[in-house]
């Protein structure tokens, strides 16, 4: 956004907002509606005049953005998620609204969550949970992670923190990312930071592949049958990113026939994840319901960004965490 004055913003918000929130909204903006889509649930009919609002506040993992047609003055639209796909059509690609997302917020329970999984598969922690409820006392074969080399593809805000985590265990890290250049100034915990042009070398060289990538044309179906062959034999894949960016039936065959050792899986094609869907029953798998965002900080942290950027609106300054729409991030 260009400098211009003040003014108080009408917001338009579709995710359920505790009341306390709402009040600080309220402060800063003309008005304030809240009308909740609840996740899964059908699209549901506004009930007020649309024409008057200027922010809308909702979710990108599902939300298409049709409404705008219905709001023609909407000039940001602000994603309760870091995913961004579902609003992404040539329409708002091509258009002037300004999209922002909470990418940051999630960053380091992620971050967390990913150490959880990789430390879990080295020690074999599924097969030690199985054996406990079938009261089977067996030793368990491990993998230590203090010199062994994690990939991490997509090495953005989330890779960053991840690779920290990694460094602090003792771990090689290599970074994947589309511009390898790109270094922190500060502190960069990477030994190495490789394109995505070279992700297969990234994979033969890792014990542990950390897949953060965004939703792009580019990364859908990336981690197919040819890449998972550049894996070394007995490597672990660890999926906080997309759900699409793994063929499933690919990955399958490599867990069942031994070349990748075991995976963590967050994110899915089809969530819920099907109550049929082979993930469930294989050993060598752990699956968790999209919940490495989760934190008992989250919504503060949430809060805390939408509140910032509302009052640089206000103020007719640039926002934060705007997304390049063409790119999809």
């Amino acid at each position: 956004m260009s400098a211009s004055k003040k003014t108080a913003p009408s917001l338009y918000i579709r995710v359920d907002i505790p009341e306390k929130y709402i009040n600080q909204f309220k402060e800063i903006c003309s008005e304030v509606v809240v009308e909740p889509w609840e996740f899964g649930a059908p699209e549901p009919e506004p009930t007020v005049d649309l024409t008057k609002f200027d922010v809308l506040y909702t979710l990108g993992l599902h939300d298409n953005l049709n409404i705008i047609k219905k709001a023609p003055k909407i000039k940001w639209v602000h994603s309760d998620s870091a995913g961004v796909e579902a609003m992404l059509n040539e329409d708002i690609q091509n258009s002037d609204v300004i999209i922002t997302n909470v990418k940051g917020c999630t960053s380091v329970p992620i971050a967390e969550h990913t150490i959880a999984m990789l430390s879990s598969l080295a020690r074999g922690v599924p097969t030690m949970i199985r054996n406990q409820i079938n009261k089977t006392w067996v030793e368990v074969p491990v993998k230590d992670l203090e010199n062994a080399t994690v990939g991490i593809i997509g090495y953005g805000d989330i890779g960053y923190e991840i690779a920290k985590r990694c460094k602090a265990l003792g771990m090689t890290v290599i970074g994947c990312r589309r511009n390898p250049s790109k270094r922190n100034t500060e502190y960069e915990p990477a030994d190495l930071i490789m394109g995505l042009d070279q992700v297969d070398d990234v994979l033969s060289r890792s014990d542990f592949v950390v897949l953060a990538l965004p939703f792009t044309k580019d990364t859908s179906y990336f981690f197919n049958k040819e890449r998972l062959n550049k894996m070394k034999k007995g490597s672990y894949v660890i999926n906080v990113g997309r759900g699409n960016t793994i063929v499933d039936e690919d990955l399958i065959h490599s867990l069942s026939n031994g070349h990748i050792a075991g995976a963590a899986l967050d994110v899915f094609e089809v969530e819920p994840l099907p109550k049929d869907h082979p993930f469930w029953k294989l050993e060598n798998v752990m699956v968790s319901p999209h919940n490495a965002y989760n934190s008992s900080k989250h919504l503060d942290r949430v809060m805390e960004l939408f509140l910032r950027n509302l009052k640089l609106f206000s103020d007719g300054k640039p926002l934060m965490n705007v997304v390049e729409k063409k790119l999809g991030y």
